[in-house]
């Protein structure tokens, strides 16, 4: 079974048995991924379709194909991915379909502004995700961001910093796993709040 790291902790397990999914979860599932990433994946169009009807349409046309194609015990890894390769498949549709003169554009455009529409997505949550990151660093407890300071400076390691701190070398391998957990966690919380994650 593939993995989605989009889908987050609580997300439902496959049966362990191999039966599929019940429906309920596969609704439940794809409408929380969904939803997650929905902004990302309108911009990504909006920026292949000049009017906001068009994307619309586009849009609720990707959608409904990825509902269609969604395998709940099998989510794809890169939801955000796939759901751009869906769009990026219906603004094509949609430019062989209209009559639009502004809508005639080539293939090829479309595919390197849907290259760089993604790229430009994928650093932008970069920055994103780098902002959440600062700020829940400042929201650390003292001691746990002395314990970065330590043992992130320049030259720092695990051993380093422990003499300096004056704990075991064991104690801050555990105490830097616990500061991870608590920032990964912050900021995925942080992101799903922007509406991000």
């Amino acid at each position: 079974m593939t993995v989605n790291a989009d889908a987050g902790p609580d997300a439902p397990a496959a049966p362990s048995d191999g039966t599929p999914r019940p429906a309920q979860d596969k609704h439940k599932l794809f409408l929380r991924l969904f939803l997650q990433n929905e902004r990302r994946l309108y911009a990504y169009v909006l920026t292949l379709l000049p009017h906001r009807a068009d994307a619309d349409d586009v849009l609720q046309e990707t959608s409904l194909t990825m509902w269609d194609k969604f395998d709940a015990d099998a989510p794809p890894t890169e939801f955000i991915a796939w759901a751009r390769k869906v769009a990026y498949h219906k603004v094509l549709d949609f430019h062989k379909k209209s009559t639009r003169a502004q809508a005639r554009l080539s293939a090829i455009f479309v595919k390197r502004l849907a290259e760089t529409a993604a790229a430009q997505a994928d650093e932008l949550q970069l920055e994103e995700r780098r902002a959440a990151l600062t700020r829940c660093i400042e929201k650390l407890p003292p001691p746990d961001r002395d314990l970065l300071a330590h043992r992130f400076a320049d030259g720092a390691t695990t051993q380093s910093a422990s003499e300096q701190l004056g704990r075991s070398v064991d104690a801050v391998y555990k105490a830097l796993a616990k500061v991870r957990e608590n920032l990964f966690r912050c900021v995925q919380n942080s992101l799903a709040q922007e509406g991000h994650a």
